[in-house]
C-alpha cells in the first residue's frame, strides 16, 4: 500500500506509477484509489497530469488505466545504454575464481554463437576468445539458444544447419537433437559433453531480458578425463544459476 501522507506531487506521481507498473492488468479508478490510499479528488488530479504527459494511458471503453507510452520509451532508452558485458564481467570473474573453470558470455549471431567475453582459468589453444564464433548444435550455449527460441524458428534453423560431426559424441540427427532441446527447455540448462572438443565439458544457462526472452547465454567449461566429469560439472549448476539470475535482473528480468 502506498503512503497517502506524502505531500509532494512528484512523490504522489511516483507512487501511483509504482502501483500501475506492479499491476498485472489495467486498473480502474477505484482500484487505484484503494491501492494508493489517495483521496479521490487528489487521485483524479494526479491521473490527469500523468495522462497528459503520456506516462499513463486511459482506455475510455474499459475505463481503465495502465502505464503509458512515455514510460515504455524511457525503458527502451535505458536498455540501449545497458552494457551487457560490463554487467556480466564481475560475475564471470567470480565464477571462474570460485569454480576453477573457464566462463563465457555469448549471444546468438544468426546460425552461430558469438562470444562477447571470456574469462579463462585454463589456457588452451582452442579456448574461445572474444569475437569467436562456435556452432549451435554441439555447444552448451548453442543448445540453450536453440532450446528457448520459438518452435517455428528452431525448426527452420535446424533444417538449415549442417550439423557437422566434430567428435564421436556430436549429435547430428535433427530428431535426436530436438528431443534433447525439449529436455533442456524443461530443465533450464544445457550440457555439452565432449561434443565440440574431446575431453571438454560445458554447462550453460540463459540470461533473460525484461521480455522474458533469451538475451545472452552464460556458460562454463572445463577439461577432464574423469568418468565423474558430468557430475563435477553439474555441481557448478547452483552457482552458475545464481550468477545468470543476477545478470538477468540487471537487464530488467523479474521473477513471476
Amino acid at each position: 500500500m502506498a503512503k497517502a501522507s506524502e505531500s509532494s506531487i512528484v512523490t504522489k506521481c511516483a507512487l501511483l506509477l509504482d502501483v500501475l507498473a506492479a499491476s498485472r492488468s489495467p486498473m480502474t479508478f477505484s482500484q487505484i484509489v484503494e491501492e494508493t490510499g489517495f483521496v479521490k479528488s487528489s487521485c483524479h488530479r494526479i491521473l490527469a497530469v500523468l495522462v497528459g504527459e503520456r506516462m499513463v494511458a486511459y482506455d475510455k471503453a474499459t475505463r481503465k488505466y495502465k502505464t503509458g507510452e512515455r514510460l515504455s520509451d524511457w525503458s527502451r532508452l535505458a536498455w540501449r545504454r545497458v552494457d551487457l558485458q560490463e554487467i556480466a564481467s564481475a560475475e564471470m570473474r567470480a565464477l571462474s575464481d570460485s569454480l576453477k573453470v573457464n566462463v563465457a558470455l555469448s549471444i546468438l549471431d544468426r546460425d552461430t554463437i558469438l562470444y562477447l567475453r571470456t574469462v579463462d582459468h585454463i589456457h588452451l589453444r582452442y579456448a574461445a576468445t572474444m569475437g569467436d564464433h562456435a556452432p549451435l548444435h554441439c555447444t552448451a550455449a548453442g543448445k540453450v539458444f536453440l532450446a528457448f527460441m520459438p518452435e517455428a524458428k528452431r525448426r527452420a534453423l535446424l533444417s538449415q544447419l549442417p550439423l557437422e560431426k566434430i567428435t564421436e559424441r556430436t549429435i547430428t540427427n535433427v530428431d535426436d537433437l530436438t528431443v534433447e532441446l525439449d529436455a533442456i527447455a524443461q530443465a533450464g540448462h544445457a550440457l555439452a559433453l565432449e561434443e565440440e572438443f574431446k575431453g571438454v565439458y560445458g554447462l550453460a544457462l540463459p540470461v533473460w531480458n525484461e521480455d522474458r526472452s533469451v538475451a545472452a547465454c552464460l556458460s562454463l567449461w572445463k577439461t577432464s578425463a574423469s568418468p565423474e566429469a558430468r557430475e563435477d560439472l553439474t555441481a557448478c549448476l547452483e552457482e552458475l544459476t545464481a550468477a545468470s539470475r543476477r545478470i538477468s535482473k540487471e537487464l530488467g528480468w523479474r521473477e513471476t
